[in-house]
C-alpha cells in the first residue's frame, strides 16, 4: 500500500508518474482507434437492379427503398471505405462487396488456436446478400486483409473478379470460388520460343531411330515451357500426315510425330504465319490447324478454310486476363501473292491502305482485350540487326496499341527494344529470337537462338508489363544431340 507523499520531491515524482499513466493511456486510446491515411473515404450513391440504393455517406453505408426508407445500415462498429454491388457468385442475385475497417483482425470465424484478438482497428472484404424483403444478411468476410488497399473496384469485364490495389501499388484479383473470395495469381506468364525448323536431318533420325517419337527435341526445354502459363512455338514447317509429304528444305513437310511432340511438351500456343505456310497448300494448312484443334492448342495466324473464325487474332484468357493474339508473315516463298491466300494467312500490309486496315484491326483487338500480343515472321535472314521494314512494321504496331512483339524468321537472334506508342504506353520488341529447334548448323549465330520471357500483371487501370528477359538456347540439332 503506498502511503501519502509528503515531501516535494515524492510529489514530483507521483504527479510525474501520473502524467506518464494518462500519456501511456492517451497513446493506447490512439493507437486503437488509428486507421492509417493514404486512401480516401469513399461517399456514392448505387442504384440496384430493382430500383433499391444503396447509399455511402460520411463513413455508413445505408440501403435505402425506393422512396428513401432506410431498411438496413452498416455496423455501427464498422467504418466503411468503399461499397458496390454485383454479382459475384453467378446466382443471380446482387450481393453488396463493402471495403471497410473494424476492430479485430478476425470475423465470428475466429481460428481456434486465435485465443484472443486485437481491438485495434484493422481492413477487411464484407460481402451481404440483399434480400428481397429489405434485410441484408452477412455471407462472407475476409480477415485482416493486410497491406491497406487504397481503392477496390469490380473488373469492368467480368463482375465475376475484384481488383484491390495496396498502398505499395500491388494489386490483388479476388474471384468468388464455392463460399468466399479467394486471391487469385494476378500475373501471366510468357515462355517464347523461335523458329521450329524440321530439316531432313531431324526427321530421318525422328522416323529411323526414335521410332517416329520426336519428344527428344524438346526435352531440354520441358522446364521452361511447363513452368510458364502461356507457351509459344513458332511452327515454321506445316505438319503432314502422309509419309509421301515429308520433305525438307526448300519445300517443307512435318510429320505428324512432331506435332505430339509439341503437345506433350506441353506448348499452349503455335504461331504458323510464315514464308513456309503454304509449302503444302491447303492440305497442310488443314492437317496443321485440324492437328491442334484436336489437341487444344491455340493456332494463331493460320485459318482452316472450314474455320468459321476468320478474325486475324485469337484470345487467350489467363488469370482473368484477356490476352488477344496476332502473327503476321512478311511473305510466302513461290506460292504467288501471299493476298490470293488472306482468308487463311494473315501478312504484313502492301500499301496505305492495307496498313490503315492493319492498324484498325489491332486497334479492334486492343478494344476487346486487356494486352494484345503480335508475332512477327519478318526481317532479313541472318542479318543481327533488324531492318528497315521491321522498323516501320514495329511503328505501326505501336499505332495500333501493342503491348509486344515477338519476331522470327532471320535465324539468328536480334536486338530488344522498347517503343514509345503514341497513346503513351510502352511496346516491348523481340526483333528475332533465332532459331529454336533446327539443322542449320553452317555459324555458331543459327546455332543459337534466344527464349522471349515475359511476364504480364493485373493493375488498377488494366493490364501491364511486369517484367521481362531474354534467355539463350542452344537451337542447333545434329545426330540425336543439342550441341
Amino acid at each position: 500500500m503506498i502511503g501519502p507523499v509528503t515531501s516535494k520531491t515524492g510529489k514530483k515524482i507521483f504527479w510525474l508518474l501520473l502524467l506518464v499513466g494518462a500519456v501511456a493511456a492517451f497513446c493506447c486510446l490512439i493507437a486503437m482507434n488509428y486507421i492509417p491515411g493514404g486512401f480516401a473515404w469513399q461517399e456514392k450513391t448505387i442504384e440496384l437492379a430493382d430500383g433499391r440504393k444503396l447509399v455511402l455517406s460520411g463513413k455508413i453505408l445505408e440501403l435505402e427503398d425506393t422512396a428513401g426508407k432506410e431498411l438496413w445500415k452498416s455496423d455501427k462498429g464498422h467504418r466503411v471505405q468503399d461499397a458496390f454491388a454485383t454479382d459475384l457468385d453467378g446466382d443471380g442475385d446482387e450481393e453488396l462487396i463493402a471495403l471497410l475497417w473494424k476492430r479485430g483482425r478476425f470475423g465470428p470465424a475466429r481460428p481456434y488456436w486465435i485465443t484472443s484478438d486485437e481491438k485495434k482497428y484493422s481492413q477487411h472484404i464484407f460481402i451481404y446478400d440483399i434480400n428481397e424483403d429489405g434485410s441484408v444478411t452477412q455471407k462472407w468476410c475476409a480477415s485482416d486483409i493486410g497491406p491497406t488497399v487504397v481503392r477496390m473496384k469490380v473488373m469492368d469485364r467480368n463482375s465475376a473478379f475484384l481488383l484491390t490495389e495496396d498502398i505499395n501499388d500491388k494489386a490483388c484479383l479476388w474471384s468468388w470460388q464455392s463460399f468466399g473470395l479467394k486471391n487469385m495469381d494476378n500475373t501471366v506468364s510468357f515462355a517464347c520460343f523461335g523458329d521450329n525448323i524440321i530439316h531432313e536431318e531431324i526427321y530421318l533420325y525422328g522416323e529411323s531411330v526414335s521410332g517416329g517419337n520426336y519428344d527428344f527435341l524438346y526435352k531440354p526445354f520441358k522446364k521452361d515451357i511447363q513452368d510458364a502459363d502461356v507457351a509459344v512455338i513458332q511452327l515454321e514447317t506445316m505438319l503432314v500426315d502422309k509419309a509421301s509429304a515429308v520433305g525438307g528444305y526448300p519445300s517443307f513437310g512435318t510429320p505428324l510425330g512432331v506435332g505430339r511432340a509439341i503437345a506433350n511438351a506441353g506448348f499452349d500456343v503455335a504461331t504458323c504465319a510464315n514464308n513456309h505456310s503454304m509449302d503444302r497448300g491447303l492440305y497442310g494448312i488443314d492437317v496443321t490447324t485440324g492437328f491442334w484443334q484436336q489437341n487444344h492448342i491455340t493456332c494463331v495466324g493460320l485459318h482452316s478454310a472450314y474455320d468459321s473464325d476468320n478474325r486475324a487474332y485469337k484470345i487467350i484468357t489467363r488469370n482473368g486476363i484477356n490476352i488477344a493474339l496476332f502473327a503476321y508473315t512478311y511473305g510466302i516463298n513461290d506460292q504467288g501473292n501471299e493476298n490470293d491466300f488472306s482468308f487463311l494467312l494473315n501478312g504484313f500490309p502492301h500499301g496505305e491502305e492495307q496498313e490503315k486496315e492493319f492498324v484498325a484491326d489491332l486497334k479492334s483487338a486492343r478494344d476487346e482485350a486487356d494486352f494484345v500480343i503480335v508475332f512477327a515472321h519478318w526481317g532479313q535472314e541472318y542479318e543481327k540487326e533488324p531492318n528497315d521494314y521491321q522498323k516501320h512494321m514495329a511503328q505501326l504496331m505501336a499505332e495500333g496499341g501493342v503491348d509486344v512483339v515477338v519476331g522470327t524468321h532471320p535465324h539468328v537472334v536480334q536486338p530488344v527494344e522498347t517503343i514509345k506508342r503514341p497513346d503513351g504506353g510502352d511496346m516491348l520488341v523481340y526483333y528475332s529470337l533465332g532459331n529454336f529447334r533446327a539443322g542449320q548448323g553452317f555459324s555458331e549465330d543459327t546455332k543459337t537462338g534466344a527464349e522471349a520471357l515475359f511476364t504480364i500483371e493485373h493493375c488498377y487501370d488494366g493490364v501491364r508489363l511486369a517484367g521481362y528477359d531474354i534467355k539463350e538456347i542452344d537451337a542447333y540439332w545434329k545426330d540425336g544431340l543439342s550441341n
